[in-house]
């Protein structure tokens, strides 16, 4: 993949001018190679699918349960904006009045999130326990199990550059949802009700530059036309 391969220049030229800090002889033409990192494609969930995943009703007895309780943590990532080893790891005692409380793993900052209706009940039906605590490879991969049996297979076609050629992929939707999509459409759905700011959304999600605040939310041309169409540019 086109950024595997700039991630791997980025390292060398670390390490070269690290080198040269030490007084090693280095070939300064490492620092000459500037490629920039292709947009990545992600998938994001909208308010109306996550409310239809989050009453879904599982048909089959086998494994019911256990199904239940991915969902119901994939449900609370979408409604925190919290990465999968923060929100996997919440209990009662992050639940402080009407917010939840946490210091991220990855960033070591506190973050204060609104606790919404759907994580209030999630933590009501547990008992103030987590659902589920998987490590992150197992429950991707049961995730994806559970979307499809949610039914969300949309065909997506998305585009990417792979060995110096642009492939072309098609998938349903389902296979394109992990842990961090929770995140996403969280950070995402926030923005595209246009009533919060996006330094609030930001303090939140925990990002520091509006620049890389707006490389991670996903929104369409759909998503864009929809949220311009009422402004009076568009009126006689």
């Amino acid at each position: 993949m086109h950024n595997t391969i700039v991630g791997y220049i980025q390292k060398i030229q670390s390490l070269v001018r690290r080198a040269g800090q030490y007084n090693y002889a280095v070939d300064t033409t490492y620092n000459g190679v500037d490629l920039e990192e292709e947009p990545t494609f992600a998938v994001f969930l909208s308010m109306n699918e996550i409310t239809r995943i989050y009453y879904y009703k599982f048909e089959h007895q086998d494994k019911r349960k256990a199904k239940e309780r991915i969902r119901d943590l994939f449900v609370i990532g979408c409604l925190t904006a919290l990465r999968y080893s923060d929100y996997s790891t919440l209990t009662n005692q992050n639940l402080i009045g009407e917010y939840i409380v946490k210091r991220t793993k990855k960033t070591n900052v506190d973050v204060k999130v609104p606790i919404h209706d759907y994580v209030k009940e999630i933590f009501e039906k547990y008992g103030g326990h987590i659902p589920c605590q998987l490590c992150i490879q197992h429950f991707n991969k049961y995730l994806k199990l559970v979307m499809r049996e949610v039914g969300l297979t949309d065909k997506i076609t998305y585009s990417c550059t792979k060995g110096g050629k642009l492939i072309t992929n098609t998938r349903e939707k389902w296979e394109l949802i992990s842990s961090h999509t929770a995140r996403r459409s969280a950070a995402t759905n926030m923005y595209l009700t246009g009533r919060m700011k996006t330094l609030e959304i930001m303090r939140l999600t925990g990002h520091r530059s509006e620049q890389n605040f707006f490389r991670y939310i996903r929104l369409t041309n759909d998503d864009t036309a929809r949220s311009i169409s009422g402004d009076m540019f568009f009126r006689k």
